[in-house]
């Protein structure tokens, strides 16, 4: 039986582990926590961290592992770019290519070169020569740690004393003390997700993007948005344009853009599996079954038999339970006119576990199918009020 190395095992790896088995593969995850749920669904699990590509390069050559997919984290996707590169392996992008999409500076500069609507970035590693520049730019910025996910390194600025602030913020959290500082956009963010062949999108999905809590992590979304035509035919044609000029392999592609004046300007990019188990809302619209085409392509497989299914709804999306404050949680409720369209849950918290980063955390994951849209704006708008959650302190 063949082997492969899944990078991380979380809650957001795991319909990728249960899809791996279903292929016939060993499946063995690795990553720093052992506690996470992924690890119990794998074969075997093997502790490193992720983001160190020379020790997951060593777990491969030591265990004989024979192929390797990439975690929802950018550096799980360069660590198995660079492994596979190493490796000869096929299904995975140039390490240097790897670089290029992940990492923020690198990104933004590649597709200003192209020409593609972006906000027009200036890439920093000094704070003295940073802040000389916040002193001339037109308020509001945002500055963007390069090489951070999930909102993290990331903080709008309205004024310079804020500017100052968010530059030191950046800079003490990324691990290359880079980063970016560019116009903010006022409109709606949205992001799209597409699944390429032969650099050609063959499916593509949009959805709405809420940040009520932490607006730079991204709380709930909806699937599909009412993107105009002529903004998904200009984003397709920007990412088929992305996959011609770097010469990319078959996968995930997903832009993330703001719709400012009826135009998309992109602002972040990702070729990986995305958090929260996106894939599975997903599959509920498309009946695209992304789970395994993103392991068959990152495997080298033949993608030409894949089957689409019916959908399971029109609209659908995901919703993170999260609360104002940090302690210690005993328990949540949800209303009767949101749990009739739950189709899944997943509790991350325990009865009386702490919240310790309310910012950043999640009591539990729902995801919900509307057949009407406007219901489901509605409802997402009054989440965090009508899901009741209970503290134990």
């Amino acid at each position: 039986m063949k082997k492969l190395l899944i990078l991380n095992g979380s809650l957001s790896e795991a319909t990728l582990i249960e899809e791996a088995k279903k292929l016939g593969y060993y499946t063995i995850t690795s990553g720093n926590n052992p506690s996470l749920l992924g690890h119990t669904l794998a074969d075997e699990y093997i502790p490193a961290d992720y983001s160190d590509k020379e020790a997951i390069l060593k777990i491969v050559k030591e265990n004989n592992i024979d192929c390797i997919v990439s975690c929802a984290n950018d550096f799980g996707v360069i660590t198995s770019c660079y492994v596979a590169e190493k490796m000869g392996w096929p299904g995975h992008d140039t390490y240097e290519n790897a670089l290029i999409m992940h990492q923020k500076d690198l990104f933004k500069e590649f597709i200003q070169k192209l020409g593609l609507r972006t906000p027009v970035s200036k890439v920093f590693e000094s704070y003295d020569e940073a802040a000389e520049y916040v002193k001339t730019v037109e308020y509001p910025i945002i500055v963007k740690a390069n090489d951070l996910t999930g909102g993290k390194g990331i903080l709008r600025a309205d004024n310079e004393e804020e500017a100052l602030f968010a530059i030191k913020n950046a800079i003490d959290r990324s691990r290359t003390s880079r980063f970016v500082i560019e116009p903010f956009i006022v409109g709606n963010q949205q992001s799209i997700v597409t699944f390429v062949k032969d650099k050609k999108v063959i499916a593509s999905v949009t959805c709405d993007c809420f940040s009520p809590i932490n607006p730079y992590l991204i709380q709930s979304e909806l699937l599909f948005t009412d993107t105009d035509k002529a903004v998904e035919n200009e984003l397709h044609e920007s990412i088929e344009k992305i996959c011609n000029t770097l010469d990319l392999k078959d996968g995930i592609f997903t832009l993330q853009y703001i719709v400012s004046d009826g135009k998309p300007y992109i602002i972040e990019m990702m070729r990986r599996c995305l958090g929260n188990q996106f894939l599975t809302v997903a599959h509920a619209v498309t009946g695209f079954p992304w789970e395994e085409a993103l392991v068959k392509a990152e495997i080298g497989e033949d993608l030409s038999n894949l089957k689409w299914e019916k959908p399971l709804a029109k609209y659908a999306g995901h919703h993170g339970i999260m609360v104002r404050r940090n302690g210690k949680i005993k328990g949540y409720t949800i209303p009767e006119e949101l749990q009739k369209h739950i189709f899944k849950k997943i509790d991350i918290l325990k009865p009386y576990e702490e919240i310790d980063d309310y910012m950043n955390q999640r009591v539990a994951y729902i995801y919900y199918k509307y057949d009407d849209k406007q219901e489901a704006l509605d409802t997402i708008k009054r989440m965090n009020d009508i899901i009741k959650v209970e503290f134990a302190d």
